[in-house]
């Protein structure tokens, strides 16, 4: 059990590490375990590596792994990205997140965390994708009930042929009961886009403005409460030069709230001040949705976060216009999660999933597609 100041000099080593210092003394050897498993939580190791290895060099090397793999991955992306647009030629697409974030929004190039990537094309081109991506000898990594989900996902799962995975969207929003929610056109994000440079490799990208919003959306809606989160959105944030234009955005997809969250938190837990101080006055939020948000984070710090439940997370992901709204949603949510941990039937005999094929691809396609023109 980790005694609570050895705690609090572990999550503000991990602060000034996703600050992106360097040369950083780590706290002790009794803090090892806990230093490896929140760098690790908050998805940082690669960063706290750097920060540590010249001054405390046997911490560091305990996170090298972690520095290594994010190394690789990243380098492995960008080759099959390169290979993804020859691919597709003359079909408009962009990737985000993962190696974009990488790349452009990360103290240390090249090294964020992160497993796959993302890329997203028009619904109405998914079908000649598929079909190019097949004939190159890309694989299917669904299962065919993914696939046949009448709620009909926003991505799809690809295995590329050096076995590198790439979610394949043509929905920002996956879940089909969010994009009711939330109003994110995939051919204006497409029609915005901008050329970017990954590694020795052109890739296509979102615009700063799109970046930022679908940042903070998708921090809000899985928590908001690791220091990568904030880390993404506190770099994006230093490179916008029109917030009207963010405002705007943020306004159009619904998404006013998640983005105000998102930057006021990284803003106090990172110091901050890309974001204009008038920005929940612009997004059109009242002064006691950002008092809320501010007594949330001083309560449940994200940099004392060690696992998925807690406050700052519950908050984030119940985010709506109002504080009051706000506070309703959550505790919704809140009682479901009890309701649903008390209810919990023995798990059902495992039975085993099937592999996506041909009738169960064609039954995605179609449903894309007629969501894409209802």
């Amino acid at each position: 059990m980790v005694d609570r100041r050895t705690k609090q000099a572990v999550s503000d080593l991990l602060v000034s590490v996703a600050r992106g210092d360097r040369g950083l003394a780590a706290p002790g050897e009794d803090a090892r375990p806990d230093l490896v498993q929140a760098a690790r939580y908050h998805r940082v190791a690669p960063l706290a590596h750097l920060a540590l290895r010249d001054r405390a060099p046997e911490d560091a090397a305990l996170l090298r792994p972690d520095r290594d793999h994010a190394m690789g991955v990243h380098i492995r992306a960008t080759i099959m990205l390169d290979e993804f647009g020859g691919i597709l030629e003359d079909i408009d697409w962009v990737t985000f997140k993962g190696p974009f974030l990488s790349e452009t929004a990360h103290p240390a190039q090249g090294l964020r965390t992160y497993h796959d990537v993302d890329t997203l094309v028009d619904p109405h081109d998914l079908r000649e994708v598929a079909r190019r991506l097949l004939a190159a000898g890309w694989t299917i990594a669904d299962y065919d009930d993914m696939l046949r989900n009448p709620r009909t996902p926003g991505e799809m799962h690809w295995v590329s042929p050096s076995g590198l995975l790439m979610d394949l969207h043509w929905s920002m929003i996956n879940m089909a009961v969010r994009r009711a929610r939330f109003a994110v056109p995939t051919r204006e994000l497409l029609d915005r886009r901008t050329p970017v440079a990954l590694g020795l490799n052109r890739a296509w990208a979102l615009s700063r403005a799109d970046a930022l919003v679908h940042v903070c959306l998708h921090a809000a809606l899985t928590g908001a409460n690791r220091l990568l989160l904030l880390v993404d959105a506190d770099r994006l944030a230093a490179q916008i030069e029109d917030w009207d234009e963010v405002g705007r955005r943020a306004r159009t997809w619904r998404a006013e709230s998640h983005v105000a969250l998102v930057l006021a938190r990284a803003r106090r837990v990172l110091g901050t001040t890309s974001a204009p101080a008038d920005l929940n006055r612009r997004l059109g939020l009242s002064g006691a949705f950002g008092a809320l948000t501010a007594v949330v984070d001083r309560v449940a710090p994200v940099p004392d976060a060690r696992q998925e439940p807690g406050l700052a997370r519950l908050v984030a992901r119940a985010a709506q216009p109002s504080a009051a709204r706000t506070v309703t949603v959550a505790g919704h949510n809140a009682l479901l999660g009890v309701r649903e941990r008390v209810r919990r039937a023995p798990a059902a005999p495992q039975t085993i999933r099937l592999k996506a094929d041909e009738a169960a691809l064609e039954i995605y396609l179609a449903g894309v597609e007629t969501e894409a023109t209802g």
